[in-house]
């Protein structure tokens, strides 16, 4: 560590990141946290983890099959 350098901290841990990152790392946490805005939303709509990642074609792929509801009686 070097005089400049910023340390972040929050429940999960701390780190130390370089003057000459800090920039970068903003950058990536912003359009990070955009992203996971985005994926929140799908999720709070109704869209399935299964399909907003692509899950169903592999997991057929190893016999698998999502029943998206409960066979009648």
């Amino acid at each position: 560590m070097v005089p400049g350098d910023a340390v972040v901290a929050d429940d999960d841990g701390v780190v130390v990141i370089h003057r000459r990152d800090a920039a970068d790392v903003v950058a990536k946490g912003e359009k990070r946290r955009a992203d996971e805005d985005g994926k929140r939303q799908k999720l709070a709509a109704g869209v399935l983890g299964l399909d907003m990642y692509n899950m169903r074609e592999p997991l057929a792929k190893a016999g698998l099959v999502y029943i998206d509801e409960p066979e009648s009686d």
